[in-house]
């Protein structure tokens, strides 16, 4: 179920970043990302802006991070399938700003983090055109040996929680 504007600012409320995190599909294998500069393969994400819907803020952040062409090619048609949060030590906490839509500072505590599907026709990624280095379309258990890498403890977690869930709704092999 999609969350209304005032669903996602109560998310802010609680001192937790939403964020939206594109899973895109293809021959029931799910995109992973890779950074060389952080040496990390993940799911591309990116924070909702106040006021600013899951739907707009993947549109914006999956746009940012690989492209228009690429979002293009999905054919506009999304799922949110899972959500999932992150709370950060206590000395991490309050560390990067955080507001609600009217304007109140929070203490960031942490990050919540919605998981949209969308499906991708074509298997091809213009790299360049992207803010990564590399691209794999994994299955589920190509997908849990790369998720067994990432470092961060939180990310590392959803990571696989999500890729659980994808299994288990039959949209990942």
């Amino acid at each position: 179920m999609i969350k209304t504007l005032e669903e996602i600012d109560t998310v802010r409320k609680r001192g937790f970043r939403p964020g939206v995190v594109g899973c895109f599909l293809n021959g029931g294998k799910l995109l992973f990302l890779y950074k060389r500069e952080h040496n990390l393969w993940q799911l591309p994400q990116g924070g909702i802006e106040n006021e600013e819907t899951i739907e707009e803020a993947f549109g914006r952040e999956m746009s940012e991070e690989l492209g228009e062409e690429f979002i293009a090619s999905t054919g506009g048609e999304i799922a949110y399938v899972a959500e999932d949060k992150v709370e950060f030590p206590r000395q991490k906490q309050g560390d990067r700003e955080l507001q609600t839509d009217d304007g109140q500072p929070m203490v960031m505590k942490g990050k919540k983090y919605f998981f949209v599907c969308a499906y991708r026709l074509d298997p091809n990624i213009d790299i360049e055109a992207t803010e990564f280095d590399d691209y794999k379309w994994a299955s589920c258990g190509e997908g849990m040996k790369l998720a067994e890498k990432i470092y961060q403890k939180g990310k590392q977690r959803i990571t696989i929680k999500i890729l659980k869930k994808l299994k288990s709704l039959e949209l990942i092999s």
